[in-house]
Order: structure tokens, then C-alpha cells, then sequence
């Protein structure tokens, strides 16, 4: 351990085992449960930073109901997510047992995966709604949330330039999502039922 104070990219530089990342369960990451720090915005640009991003997409590609991802499920103590370009390209939920409705083929390919960077909440709906949900830190199990329709978030991009979104339905539900990641706390938290994900998703 050591009393000197460091930079959050000297943090996440120290947090990587092997020089490779991964996305790490509730069981083994106690930083699933700090509040996340911010980064200064003049570190974004850094090798370090920039590093992590791109672990963290790479790796938000390789799950198949993955769509989005938050610094502190790698083991990162930071106040960053990544939205996955499925994801907004999508319009149904990503919980196995939902179908996608009037999904249809196309070969237009997704738009870029979104990275936010000290987000804020900024407007969030009063109208609330029950929404399954899992976690990539939590395998195997899903829930329902109680989830706010629209939702509005001031954020910086992953070239230190400050936008703001608002959403509506999934996207909405993301933020909320990511965003108490950043708390520290889990969907299941706030669950208010409970289930197993069937034997054939696993295989």
C-alpha cells in the first residue's frame, strides 16, 4: 500500500493485472461498490486513458448481450461508460427471454460505440416503468427495474469535448444503469423481482 496520492491514469496504469483487463464479477471486484472518481479532463488524451477505452470496447464487443460497459466492472475506480453501437442501433430490449420486436436484417453496420466521461444527470422523467434487466458483472441472472422513461446526461467524449443527450426508452435505460455503476450500485439493488437465465442462454 502507499500514502502518496496519485493521478487517475497512475491509478488505472497500477489496477491492470498482466497488462489485460477484463470484466470482472460482483464477487471478485470491490470497486463494483465505491463511488467512482472523476478524471480531470486534461488526462482523457492520455495513453493510459485512452488504453482503457479501447480495452473496454474491445471487450463490450465480445459479449453477445452486452451493451454497455462501466470503468469500475474492469476493476477501474472511474466515472466512465461506453454505450455499444448495437445497442443504439437496437430498439428492444437485450434480455433473452424478450423477443426483438419487428427486428429486421440489415447491412447497415452500427454506428459508433459512445463513451461517456464524468457523466451527469442533468433531467430524468418522473413517469417510471418496469424494465428487464441484466449486468454483465452479474452472470446468469436477470431482473425487473423500476426505470425512468427519458433521461438526459452531460457528458465528455473520449476526445475531452462536453455534449449532452437525452433519451428516451433503451438509451434512457442504459444511462440509469451505467450511471449507478458510478455509485456504486447494482441493478439488483434495485430489482423488484428476481430470475435465473435459462440453461440454453449459457451454452
Amino acid at each position: 500500500m502507499s500514502n502518496v496520492k496519485k493521478t487517475p491514469a497512475e491509478l488505472t496504469h497500477d489496477s491492470v493485472s498482466n497488462g489485460v483487463r477484463s470484466i470482472l464479477p460482483e464477487n471478485k471486484n470491490p470497486i463494483l461498490r465505491q463511488i467512482a472518481r472523476e478524471l480531470p479532463v486534461a488526462e482523457i488524451g492520455t495513453k493510459n486513458i485512452q488504453g482503457l477505452i479501447g480495452e473496454m470496447k474491445a471487450l463490450l464487443a465480445k459479449e453477445k448481450y452486452g451493451v454497455a460497459l462501466a470503468a469500475p466492472q474492469v476493476g477501474e475506480p472511474l466515472r466512465l461508460f461506453i454505450v455499444s453501437g448495437r445497442a443504439l442501433a437496437r430498439g428492444s430490449r437485450n434480455s433473452p427471454d424478450e423477443p426483438e420486436h419487428d427486428a429486421k436484417e440489415t447491412d447497415v453496420p452500427p454506428p459508433p460505440d459512445q463513451v461517456y466521461i464524468n457523466p451527469k444527470l442533468v433531467k430524468m422523467s418522473r413517469g417510471k416503468s418496469n424494465k428487464h434487466e441484466g449486468c454483465l458483472s452479474v452472470r446468469h441472472q436477470w431482473g425487473i427495474v423500476p426505470r425512468a422513461e427519458k433521461a438526459t446526461v452531460r457528458a465528455y467524449d473520449e476526445n475531452g469535448v462536453e455534449f449532452t443527450r437525452g433519451a428516451a426508452g433503451f438509451l434512457a435505460h442504459i444511462f440509469q444503469h451505467e450511471l449507478d455503476h458510478l455509485e456504486g450500485v447494482l441493478y439488483t439493488d434495485k430489482a423488484i423481482e428476481m430470475y435465473e437465465e435459462d440453461s440454453d442462454e449459457r451454452k
